[in-house]
C-alpha cells in the first residue's frame, strides 16, 4: 500500500477530466484548449479550497488571519491562471495527450464505505512524511496539541514541496515548455511556494490547543492508503 494525499473530485471536475482523457485515448483526438483550461481552473479552485480555505474555517481563525489566507489563495490562483491561459493556447496534439496521461496519473477511484465509486485527485508522499502526521494525530488524541504542533508544521512545509512537485514541476517538465512560458511557470511556482510557506509560518505555526487538533485531524483525513496493483 502506498500513501497519498487525496481530496475528492467534484462531479464536474471528474466528468470533464474523464471525458478529455477518453477522447485523447480515442482514434480521433483533436485540440481542446478550452477543455484543458476549464479542467485546470476547476482543479485550482478545488485545491485552494481544500488546502487553504476549508482549514482556515475549521480552526476558527480570526477575521484578519482568515483574510490573509484568502488573499494568499487568490494570489496563487492568479499566478497559476496566468500559466494556464498562456500554456493551453500553445499545446499541440502530442502535448494534449501528455496532459491527459498526467491527469490520469493524478487521479484514483477509491470506493466509499458503501462501495460507491468515488474519484479523488491524489499525489504520493513517502511513509516518513505520512508517519510525521500520524505522530501529530496521536499526540492530539492524547490531549497534547502543544507537542503535536511542530510535527504538524513540519509536515505542512514538507507536504507543500511534494505537492508543488506534482502540481507544478512535473507537468512543466512533461510538456517541455519553451523559455518564455517556462519563465512564466517558474515565477508562478516561486510565488506559490513563497506564499504557501509564509501562511504555514504565520498561521499554522501559531495555532493553539483545539486549533492544532482540528488542523491535524483535517490534514490526516486527506491521507489515503491505496494499493499499487
Amino acid at each position: 500500500m502506498a500513501r497519498y494525499v487525496a481530496f475528492q473530485s467534484t462531479e464536474q471536475l471528474h466528468n470533464t477530466t474523464d471525458g478529455f482523457i477518453q477522447r485523447m485515448k480515442g482514434p480521433q483526438p483533436r485540440l481542446e484548449p478550452a477543455t484543458v483550461e476549464a479542467i485546470m481552473t476547476e482543479f485550482l479552485q478545488q485545491a485552494l479550497t481544500v488546502f487553504f480555505l476549508r482549514p482556515s474555517e475549521l480552526v476558527g481563525l480570526s477575521g484578519g488571519l482568515k483574510r490573509a489566507v484568502a488573499l494568499t489563495a487568490d494570489t496563487i490562483n492568479k499566478a497559476s491562471q496566468l500559466v494556464v491561459r498562456r500554456a493551453t493556447k500553445k499545446l499541440d496534439l502530442a502535448q494534449h495527450r501528455q496532459t491527459a496521461d498526467y491527469m490520469d496519473e493524478m487521479r484514483r477511484m477509491i470506493p466509499d464505505a458503501e462501495g460507491t465509486e468515488t474519484w479523488y485527485v491524489v499525489f504520493p508522499i513517502d511513509s516518513a512524511l505520512a508517519d510525521k502526521l500520524e505522530r501529530a494525530r496521536e499526540l492530539c488524541e492524547a490531549n497534547d496539541p502543544t507537542a503535536a504542533r511542530p510535527l504538524l508544521v513540519e509536515y505542512l512545509h514538507e507536504m507543500t514541496d511534494v505537492a508543488l512537485h506534482w502540481y507544478f514541476e512535473r507537468p512543466i517538465a512533461l510538456l517541455g515548455f519553451g523559455p518564455i512560458l517556462r519563465k512564466v511557470a517558474d515565477v508562478a511556482l516561486h510565488t506559490t511556494s513563497k506564499a504557501t510557506h509564509a501562511v504555514i509560518r504565520r498561521v499554522f505555526a501559531e495555532l493553539e490547543g483545539e486549533q492544532v487538533t482540528h488542523a491535524t485531524l483535517y490534514m490526516h483525513s486527506l491521507l489515503q492508503e491505496i494499493g499499487t496493483d
